[in-house]
């Protein structure tokens, strides 16, 4: 047994993280679990309300606008230099800006918990500014400095400015660090880093978010007969969500002929989108439950405990996201459907085909051809049961064998 003296650190840090909503705070848990022989701590987002318990540090939303502004300075376009500078000097009452959002900010962190080389930083949403932040902190701490394994979750990077994002990754990669580890969580994503930039970078590194990644029993709960479709988390334009009442209303046709059995769609939003005018409002004609299909509204601000239990009622989740999107970033929903053992109806050409390709995954384009796989879905659930199983035996081997984990033990090599 490793003494507790003995016992490398873990410094997770993850701005985003402020309260219990969303995949951010079980990253946290997924990562502990990954590395149970360090000790971990967190830095979170100024707003964090500490209910994972006390941060060790804090990052201020200021000095990440200043960064950006940075950026503007030394990437723009005349008219974006002129007011980055202006900006600068509203915000700093300065023109000199930080060299990174928070790598001196880290520095310091790691200085009071005794951070050294044999210790380890994650940051489990990475961005450009976590990017810039890292080779910062490598700089500052030289031979002292920890690895740190930035983990990328899409292309954007937090940038929206295609022409500056660019410039601003390949400023990086010039002076990238070998002790500054790059992963994807999707292979697709991975890819595509590797052919544009060149990038030193590893897919496939996965954290299971609101699902434990092993089979568990359906909550028990009365369908009333119905094949139950899952459409989880807020409604937002790229998740299709403006979609989903030709989607459904296409079920509803079907179910006319008489071809696809009673279906409820069980959808999570707030009382304001299923309201009059509401990006759900066209679906109130199906909230009576006196037809084939029927909508059953679930509130998007559920505990974990009652989001598990939600998402153990459906027998099947339906994603008609962008592709513009996620042929490149993965989905939370699609680990929990794996590890939950759903079939999966998704736009085709998603990223995340290798938990998808087992037969548990059924693509799709146009409204009526996700009418159609649900159709097929509900008619006949048993065919699916044996690529759900093997997707989710994919994905716990997968998690068991996250890139990172070889990567620890070996010695820092240059680039």
């Amino acid at each position: 047994m490793t003494d507790a003296t003995d016992r490398r650190k873990l410094l997770i840090v993850e701005r985003k993280l402020e309260n219990n909503r969303g995949h951010h705070h079980t990253q946290i848990s997924a990562l502990k679990m990954l590395l149970p022989e360090f000790d971990a701590n967190v830095v979170a987002g100024e707003s964090y309300d500490g209910f994972l318990g006390a941060a060790v540090g804090k990052l201020s939303a200021t000095s990440i606008k200043l960064a950006r502004l940075r950026s503007r300075l030394q990437h723009g376009t005349a008219p974006q230099r002129l007011g980055a500078l202006f900006g600068g000097l509203k915000l700093a009452h300065s023109v000199r800006l930080p060299s990174s959002a928070f790598g001196a900010s880290l520095a310091t962190i790691c200085r009071q918990l005794q951070l050294g080389a044999a210790d380890l930083i994650i940051v489990p949403t990475a961005d450009l500014d976590s990017f810039e932040s890292a080779v910062e902190l490598a700089t500052i701490l030289a031979d002292k400095a920890p690895r740190v394994c930035l983990r990328f979750l899409n292309s954007e990077l937090g940038d929206r400015d295609e022409r500056i994002r660019a410039k601003r990754l390949r400023a990086i990669l010039r002076r990238l660090p070998a002790n500054v580890l790059l992963f994807t969580e999707t292979e697709e994503l991975a890819d595509y880093f590797r052919d544009h930039f060149e990038m030193p970078v590893g897919g496939g590194f996965y954290l299971p978010c609101s699902v434990p990644a092993r089979e568990v029993p359906d909550a028990a709960i009365d369908r009333k007969g119905r094949f139950r479709i899952g459409v989880f988390g807020e409604p937002r334009p790229e998740k299709g969500s403006q979609r989903l009442k030709y989607i459904v209303a296409a079920v509803a046709e079907l179910a006319e002929t008489g071809s696809t059995p009673l279906i409820d769609f069980v959808i999570q939003g707030s009382a304001t989108d299923f309201r009059e005018g509401g990006i759900y409002g066209d679906l109130r004609g199906f909230l009576d439950g006196g037809q084939n299909v029927t909508v059953s509204p679930q509130d998007n601000r559920l505990s974990p405990e009652q989001f598990q239990k939600l998402f153990h009622s459906v027998d099947a989740v339906l994603l008609p996201y962008e592709r513009t999107i996620y042929c490149l970033q993965g989905s939370g929903v699609v680990q929990d459907a794996v590890a939950g053992y759903k079939p999966v109806i998704h736009t085709q050409g998603m990223s995340m085909m290798a938990l998808l390709a087992h037969g548990n995954g059924v693509p799709a384009t146009t409204d009526r051809e996700f009418a159609e796989a649900i159709s097929r879905v509900a008619t006949d659930p048993l065919r699916f049961q044996q690529g759900t199983a093997r997707a989710a035996a994919y994905f716990q081997d997968a998690l068991a064998a996250n890139p990172l984990l070889p990567l620890l033990g070996a010695p820092l090599q240059g680039r």
